[in-house]
């Protein structure tokens, strides 16, 4: 029987080698996955954080009047990238519609548009704008006058 045991312990040995590994290798898959799991959630924040570099921000404001140039409701560009492909809500006929204007880059200003934004404004759905970042993502800004006061609402995708 000890001639058997002692025979078949080769066996047993290459066995439980086999076992070992197969345990280290799922081990290791696990382990991985992890890490697969990390590098994505990294790769994301790198994306945000570089559409969040370059994002537009169009924010509606009233330009005190001065010697040099006349006040009135203007659009800027306050973010930190272009803003492409705009449209801009405006009341024609009692309805509305969405009329485009030239991109504004950092810091870029509409100063034409105070007939507009005031018609827009007097409706109950407010002034709003529509554009794109460089990377096409959509955004909105969004006026309404409440209790007298402009309330202003940035829209992410």
């Amino acid at each position: 029987m000890a001639e058997y045991i002692i025979a078949a312990l080769p066996n047993w040995i290459q066995a439980l080698a086999a076992i070992c590994l197969v345990i280290l290798t799922l081990l290791t898959l696990i382990v991985l996955k992890g890490y697969a799991a990390d590098t994505k959630t990294i790769a994301d924040t790198s994306v945000s954080q570089t559409e969040n570099s370059q994002m537009p921000f169009l924010a509606v404001a009233m330009r005190e009047g001065d010697q040099n140039a006349q006040g009135g409701w203007i659009v800027e560009n306050q973010g930190f990238g272009p803003a492409l492909n705009i449209g801009f809500s405006d009341y024609r006929d009692g309805r509305r519609h969405m009329r485009p204007i030239p991109p504004l880059g950092i810091g870029g200003k509409r100063t034409n548009l105070h007939n507009e934004i005031s018609n827009a404004l007097a409706q109950a759905e407010g002034f709003e704008i529509e554009y794109e970042s460089l990377s096409g993502k959509r955004y909105r800004t969004t006026v309404v006058m409440e209790n007298g006061r402009t309330q202003t609402r940035f829209h992410k995708p």
